[in-house]
């Protein structure tokens, strides 16, 4: 853990650039790598809870979706971002799940659209990395990740892990007293690829997994409210897994590939 921290320590000193406040008008280009720790040491580092109660928001919105303006995917990421991106990909310590660049119109922070990420090794319809995250603008920059991790092997853990939300089939508004009353069997909720289990807490055997189907062995998670600068490499920590994101002005030589559709 500690050889970990002074790698970040070093780069981060050597990539920073000069401090900034956001720029007038909210049009950024936003560099973003998730990846995963492969220290062994690392696995055992903490226990995990394992009544997580994880879901998508409404407003989701995604990196390759239906044609818009507000979000774009670009080819070319910012020359610090890069740099550090590299020395992550040359690290036998760690393993890339997810590496993004694009520009986003930003929004205040009771505005901004989540923005759907998923990475790593899929087992059936979930990947290992999934959830979202959203990049807001006020007198500050803001990165709000809401990212878990998953484990897949032979033992089934009481979990939950929802679908990812898709034009195809959007999510159902949700009723508001759901948000207030506690539903203990929802927090134990099991989801498999193609079916959903539910495991009752008083239940002494587990249910019975679909033909096909990963356990779910663990669950981490990473919730996060990070103010930021612009031009500035910004690294959020978890033993499991981590985040590097960068926020700039759009590099000149950056082509849109794709555009980002809305909900």
């Amino acid at each position: 853990m500690h050889h970990r921290h002074r790698f970040f320590a070093f780069l981060l000193v050597a990539l920073l650039g000069s401090s900034a406040l956001a720029q007038p008008g909210g049009r950024y280009q936003i560099d973003l790598v998730v990846y995963a720790n492969t220290d062994p040491a690392a696995q055992q580092a903490e226990v995990w809870p394992d009544n997580l109660h994880l879901r998508y928001p409404h407003d989701w919105v995604t990196l390759d979706g239906a044609p818009g303006e507000s979000l774009s995917l670009v080819d070319t990421s910012h020359p610090q971002f890069a740099k550090a991106l590299r020395s992550l990909q040359l690290s036998s310590r760690y393993r890339i799940l997810s590496q993004q660049s694009w520009i986003q119109d930003l929004q205040p922070r009771n505005s901004a659209p989540a923005i759907l990420i998923q990475g790593g090794e899929r087992y059936g319809e979930h990947y290992e990395l999934e959830g979202y995250i959203r990049i807001a603008l006020e007198r500050y920059l803001y990165a709000e990740p809401q990212l878990w991790l998953s484990r897949f092997g032979y033992q089934q853990g009481k979990y939950y892990l929802p679908r990812r939300p898709s034009r195809q089939q959007p999510l159902e508004p949700e009723p508001e007293a759901l948000e207030q009353t506690p539903a203990p069997q929802q927090e134990a909720l099991v989801e498999f690829p193609g079916t959903e289990l539910t495991v009752e807490d008083d239940t002494p055997d587990a249910p019975v997994m679909p033909i096909g189907a990963e356990p779910v062995e663990r669950i981490v998670v990473m919730s996060e409210e990070r103010r930021m600068r612009s031009d500035e490499l910004h690294y959020i920590d978890h033993p499991l897994f981590g985040l590097l994101i960068m926020i700039s002005e759009p590099q000149p030589s950056t082509v849109a590939e794709d555009t980002a559709g809305q909900q």
